[in-house]
């Protein structure tokens, strides 16, 4: 593509892939936002990931993405959106589960932890305390690890709070143009 360096925003999974790619190649990753990531694997990504993936296996789409939903949104979310559990599971099905699978077990697998000291991008780390797939936690720690990185906690939303979050992505842009 031809990109020398960039700004690398990663959410989830991709955050974990940021991780590495920051810290691997530093003189690509401009400025960096990792959103509702973990360096490594805890008790919230060990619950969740592995429920998920025991659910794909067995082809349950419905309660995986019911599971998912309660375990990503707020309560006050679900509640006001209540037929996004109402449609779970029943559009959008895939073909195979293949592909879900493995992105669960590079969850489950990603360990980061000890190259985060490496990454010299400024950082900005975005986490909800109330995230019961990665936990709050895993927020706090990735902050703590990469040098001068910053921390923004939303105390009252969880996985999903790129989608809840009104100042979400004003709070991302104003990070990148500083």
């Amino acid at each position: 593509l031809g990109i020398k360096s960039a700004d690398v925003i990663g959410v989830s999974l991709g955050g974990m892939i940021a991780q590495h790619l920051a810290a691997d190649y530093p003189e690509v990753v401009k400025k960096l936002v990792l959103v509702v990531t973990a360096a490594r694997k805890n008790q919230y990504t060990q619950s969740a990931v592995s429920g998920w993936i025991e659910m794909a296996k067995r082809g349950d789409y419905r309660k995986l993405m019911i599971d998912s939903y309660k375990k990503m949104y707020t309560k006050e979310f679900l509640e006001k959106n209540h037929w996004l559990l109402k449609i779970a599971g029943k559009i959008g099905k895939p073909k195979s589960f293949e592909k879900f699978i493995t992105m669960g077990y590079a969850c489950l697998y990603h360990d980061a932890y000890e190259k985060l000291e490496k990454i010299q991008a400024p950082t900005l780390v975005i986490g909800g305390a109330l995230d019961r797939t990665l936990g709050g936690k895993a927020s706090v720690e990735i902050a703590e690890r990469i040098p001068n990185a910053e921390l923004k906690m939303y105390a009252e939303y969880g996985h999903a709070l790129y989608d809840e979050a009104k100042d979400f992505n004003q709070v991302v842009l104003e990070f990148l143009q500083k």
